[in-house]
């Protein structure tokens, strides 16, 4: 499984737009049989449109074949409820194994 390091794109992630051009710049070097896990770390905030954004189009290509790895991210833990709450696809059934792994506060 590829980890995709946040960062990458930014301390702060924000904005729909944002989010699908983090998307497309690493959507050639994806492969939806291997997988991916999205890490947190060193991202100061995000909010959920970026993370929506960007988890819609990388669940779709990669066929739900998508982890996030736990963090305690104050940012990431509250947008995990709105998108759960917002959906009913993909990003919902990432989002919803992806909590059941989050650290409880």
């Amino acid at each position: 499984m590829k980890v995709i390091k946040l960062s990458k794109f930014g301390t702060v992630l924000i904005s729909r737009p944002a989010g699908l051009e983090s998307f497309n710049a690493i959507r050639s070097d994806l492969d939806p049989k291997e997988g991916v896990a999205l890490d947190f770390e060193g991202v100061l905030t995000v909010t959920p449109s970026w993370f929506d954004e960007f988890l819609i189009n990388l669940g779709t290509y990669m066929e739900g074949n998508v982890e996030l790895l736990p963090t305690q991210n104050a940012s990431v833990l509250a947008s995990l409820p709105i998108l759960v709450s917002a959906r009913d696809d993909v990003v919902a059934d990432i989002v919803r194994r992806a909590i059941e792994k989050m650290p409880q506060s």
